[in-house]
């Protein structure tokens, strides 16, 4: 990247370099670092998975488990389906240079700023989250051994493994390369989950601010129609101006569907894999606060709160693209459109009718990225949750 906005998008490339994303990374070191996050993630889900083979089933055993299982499938899915279309990124990042550079009044540079100082924003948010949420596992898995140098007693106390996995090995004896391999493998997901979101995201707003320039631009189409010059120079200028208008939306159309051609398919699997995940954490945070078990708690709460926070802002920016799009049209009604000619007149009809149909993120016609949208994920989380509480009250009951 090499344009006036790269400050921007800073933070979202050095992530997708850490995790061999980058389009132009093109080296032995991104081979490496994809193999290592390959294994990293497949023997996560195998270990998890080994869970079921040596531990008593029981409905919270089996909730705290799958409920890890599917993060780490979110993990290997979304990280395998963007290697795959690194050519697709790579387009879309010279997309935003391109617009980047064609930009030339600071009104419309201080909107396209704008945007993409708030995906920064974003991103840094959840970055600083992620590593918050981090850091207070690693204290919490260590609470033991801060207790035995704080309130010390006759013999240590057990250190268990926060997240149920097994290894086959003696947990106490491997206690430390068990506990870094978990550590690594759901710190790297969260990582690689950041990176590849926030990347979408950013550029879902960059497509939104130019949407905005498109309506700035129609707004002043005829800013020329006061001036002391000839007829024909006005309508030259008014026909100059809406063709700037017209390309600055055609490009923000393009960048939208392009978009959602490109991760459609992934977005559909992750809905899924969301929304189980999601449930599953709701409904183990209950059981730990209601059982009074503080570790769990917070762990679940951070695991929680991680997840609302990424899904709010992926419709959050759906539900801005929205807006951005179908605001053209009112911004074509203030215009003074009646001063134009009759043929200057009908071309801008096109482009009202052409904003009518709204741009929207649209993953495999089934679900719709905006506010209506995560308020229908929490409703089917929420109503999972119930089932989910219901089967444990009847269990109870029947014991």
């Amino acid at each position: 990247m090499n344009f006036v906005g790269e400050r921007y998008y800073k933070l979202n490339r050095i992530l997708l370099l850490c995790l061999g994303l980058w389009p132009d990374q093109v080296s032995l070191l991104k081979s490496t670092q994809v193999i290592f996050l390959e294994i990293t993630f497949a023997s996560s889900i195998i270990c998890l998975c080994n869970t079921f083979f040596v531990k008593q089933f029981n409905l919270n055993l089996v909730t705290q488990v799958l409920m890890y299982i599917l993060f780490n499938c979110i993990f290997i899915t979304k990280y395998n389906v963007c290697l795959l279309r690194v050519d697709n990124i790579k387009y879309i990042f010279h997309r935003i240079q391109c617009d980047w550079n064609m930009l030339t009044s600071q009104t419309e540079l201080k909107v396209i700023q704008r945007y993409a100082e708030n995906g920064k924003l974003l991103t840094l948010g959840y970055l600083i989250m992620a590593i918050i949420t981090a850091i207070a596992f690693i204290i919490l898995q260590f609470l033991p051994s801060i207790f035995d140098v704080i309130v010390p007693i006759n013999e240590s106390r057990s250190r268990p493994i926060i997240i149920t996995v097994e290894y086959f090995v003696d947990e106490e004896t491997y206690f430390f390369p068990i506990l870094t391999h978990v550590i690594i493998s759901q710190f790297a997901g969260t990582m690689m989950i950041i990176a590849i979101g926030t990347i979408l995201t950013s550029c879902v707003l960059h497509a939104s601010a130019m949407f905005k320039i498109a309506s700035y631009r129609i707004e002043h189409i005829f800013d020329a129609n006061g001036q002391l010059i000839p007829k024909d120079l006005k309508q030259y200028i008014f026909y100059n101006n809406l063709t700037h208008a017209i390309y600055a939306h055609r490009r923000a159309v393009d960048l939208a569907n392009f978009m959602t051609k490109s991760f459609a398919t992934l977005y559909v699997l992750l809905l899924g894999f969301g929304v189980a995940a999601i449930s599953l954490c709701v409904f183990n945070c209950i059981n730990a606060v209601t059982s009074l078990n503080v570790t769990e708690s917070l762990m679940f709460g951070g695991v929680l709160t991680l997840s609302l926070y990424y899904v709010s802002i992926a419709n959050y920016a759906g539900q801005t693209i929205i807006d951005s799009s179908t605001a053209i049209r009112l911004a074509t009604y203030n215009s003074e459109w009646y001063t134009a000619s009759l043929r200057l007149q009908k071309l801008i009809l096109f482009v009202i009718q052409r904003s009518n149909k709204q741009s929207a993120l649209v993953c495999g016609s089934v679900f719709c990225a905006s506010c209506e949208g995560f308020a229908t994920i929490m409703s089917m989380a929420i109503s999972y949750v119930m089932v989910l509480q219901s089967m444990g009250a009847h269990k109870e009951n029947y014991v």
